[in-house]
């Protein structure tokens, strides 16, 4: 009798606790972080994402975010061909089983280079053919997901010569400031862009004293960063040098995240296959990993001497 009155006295104990932790595992979740992918019709780009897609549909991610540079390219081609790029790239993303969020990368860009020929009275010059064709009014943006806030920032600064380099201007960073004001200073945040807040690779591979130019890093970091130092920023996800580098600094993690192509379909980048990185989110935390997708160079070598034949 007491071993049943005790039992009685402890199940709505237990129940809380099945409860409680049915209610964690809710919110727990995970989504890819895919770069560079740099489709296009040469080198068998559109076989190697149509495997990258099949392969994120399995692991199935809650969502996919990409990180710029989605086609190759749009900087100095004829509207035509940037046309058919991206048609050909929403047209393989359209397989994926689950949301997805794009960021905007150099390559993105319609007709800066001057030897593209493109005017910049053309109305869809610069960013704008790329918010027409994602159908977007913005190239900057932010959601939240379970507790977490996502942000989509445009690192893409206009030179007066008609080039690129890493800038988040100063309407965007004003944006950020009120975008911020909207959750909570305990809120965990990613952000994504293109072109990387910070990365050793230039370190890694030519020296200590290796400097980066105004085209490979966002030359204002520190300033958006500045914006966010109250605030509980967690992962920074990075793409454009298709190296694969996680710099943890005062407990965030700059993630620059490899490629999809890697070495632009021709195989590894510096050691660095192609692939995507996968996030598993639990609670306030974060676990990530490197996911390859079954692709290399060969594949499209391969395909290549099977059309000769």
């Amino acid at each position: 009798m007491k071993k049943m009155i005790f039992f009685y006295f402890l199940l709505p104990i237990i129940i809380i606790a099945l409860l409680s932790g049915c209610a964690e595992k809710e919110k727990d979740f995970s989504f890819v972080f895919m770069t560079d992918i740099h489709v296009q019709w040469q080198r068998h780009a559109k076989e190697g994402l149509t495997a990258a897609v099949k392969k994120i549909n399995e692991i199935h991610p809650d969502f996919v975010i990409t990180g710029g540079d989605l086609i190759m390219d749009a900087l100095q081609q004829k509207l035509s061909r940037a046309d058919s790029l991206y048609n050909l790239y929403l047209d393989i993303t359209s397989k994926l089983q689950m949301p997805l969020y794009n960021t905007l990368g150099n390559h993105e860009v319609f007709g800066l280079y001057e030897n593209s020929g493109v005017s910049p009275d053309n109305p869809d010059f610069g960013k704008k053919l790329f918010l027409r064709k994602m159908n977007y009014d913005k190239t900057y943006r932010s959601f939240n997901y379970k507790g977490w806030h996502f942000i989509l920032l445009d690192g893409i600064g206009f030179t007066e010569d008609r080039h690129y380099y890493g800038h988040i201007d100063s309407l965007q960073l004003e944006w950020l400031k009120k975008d911020l004001q909207s959750i909570g200073k305990t809120t965990p945040i990613v952000i994504s862009v293109h072109i990387p807040f910070f990365s050793v690779y230039k370190q890694m591979t030519q020296g200590p004293t290796a400097a980066f130019g105004r085209g490979e890093v966002i030359t204002n970091a520190l300033q958006v960063l500045d914006i966010l130092k109250d605030y509980n920023l967690k992962l920074v996800l990075q793409g454009h040098l298709h190296e694969l580098e996680d710099i943890n600094y005062l407990g965030v993690h700059y993630i620059t995240g490899g490629s999809v192509c890697a070495r632009w379909w021709q195989g590894e980048r510096d050691g660095h296959p192609e692939g995507f990185v996968v996030v598993d989110v639990k609670g306030d935390n974060f676990k990530w990993h490197y996911q390859t997708y079954g692709w290399d160079a060969k594949q499209g070598k391969v395909m290549e001497e099977r059309n000769k034949k």
